[in-house]
């Protein structure tokens, strides 16, 4: 495997990194940055990112994907009421290419139908302009004391 260092002040990976933690915390460092036209994600891919020919893992991919249309959620449900969180009902990714070690992945997200208790989301995860992935998730919006609603 190539040897493969972070490079200093990346200016590709510009924003605040997201500090996750359990599995989360093994697929960054992920970089958040507020644009005018949304949130952008960005990781660059490293070593352990990759899998036995040297490509993305697909795994991977997927909990970038996974971690982004989560936050994209989890800030949706917080805009509605303090007390709300998201959680993933169902996940869908369909793989279009492969990333390669160094490369920058960005990854966007958005809600693109909500109801009072369901929000609907898809993403797009591309290296410069080609597509690695896209996906689709359904969250369930529920309030930190458990109250859950049914799709309306």
């Amino acid at each position: 495997m190539t040897d493969f260092t972070y490079p200093p002040k990346d200016p590709e990976l510009a924003g605040e990194p997201i500090h996750a933690t359990g599995y989360g915390g093994f697929t960054g460092p992920i970089h958040r940055q507020q644009r005018p036209d949304g949130v952008r994600f960005a990781m660059r891919i490293a070593p352990h990112h990759l899998n036995g020919i040297d490509r993305m893992h697909g795994g991977m991919t997927m909990s970038l994907a996974s971690l982004v249309m989560g936050e994209v959620a989890r800030a949706e449900a917080a805009s509605r009421s303090p007390a709300a969180r998201a959680k993933t009902l169902s996940f869908n990714c369909d793989f279009v290419s492969a990333g390669e070690l160094g490369d920058v992945v960005t990854g966007e997200a958005q809600v693109t139908r909500a109801t009072r208790s369901v929000l609907f989301l898809s993403g797009t995860f591309k290296v410069g302009p080609r597509i690695l992935m896209t996906a689709s998730g359904i969250y369930g919006i529920e309030t930190l004391t458990g109250e859950e609603g049914g799709a309306s």
